[in-house]
């Protein structure tokens, strides 16, 4: 028995250690500087989060197209496509910047749910998502009216 307990053992860290690798192996992602960055992305920083202290920085290349995360010491963690326009916004337990929320949401979550402040917002093809404070998650068309809420 004890035996057999040392061979599955072994067949497992063997297994888990080649998993680990062939993400590592396969995962593009790569740390890179802040002047790597698009100046988009950079502009943008510079102008809603300049005082933030950034962690670090990740290019994530592959075939089709690139992106970029961006990452602060507070948490706030922040996504751009490959020409520097950001996609997505997530503060954690702060709020997003006004002026970064369409005027149109701003005075539904307003309207619809005063208490509440938005924490992160994603934008997709053709829509647009927010998450609440409390959790809930509000998705909105292209033209910004709402079309899905999610508990």
């Amino acid at each position: 028995m004890r035996i057999i307990t040392t061979a599955l053992v072994a067949i497992m860290a063997t297994a888990s250690a080649a998993f680990a690798t062939s993400l590592y192996i396969d995962n593009n992602d790569r740390p890179i500087n802040y002047e790597e960055l698009p100046a988009e992305a950079k502009s943008f920083i510079s102008t809603h989060f300049g005082s933030e202290e950034i962690s670090h920085i990740v290019l994530d290349k592959d075939i089709v197209c690139s992106d970029y995360t961006v990452a602060f010491r507070s948490g706030t963690k922040l996504e751009f496509d490959g020409g520097g326009d950001w996609t997505e916004i997530d503060c954690g337990r702060t709020s997003v910047p006004e002026a970064l929320i369409p005027q149109q949401i701003a005075d539904y979550v307003a309207a619809k749910h005063p208490n509440s402040t938005i924490t992160e917002i994603k934008r997709e093809h053709g829509h647009t998502e927010v998450k609440l404070n409390g959790g809930l998650e509000l998705t909105f068309n292209s033209r910004y009216r709402i079309v899905d809420v999610d508990d």
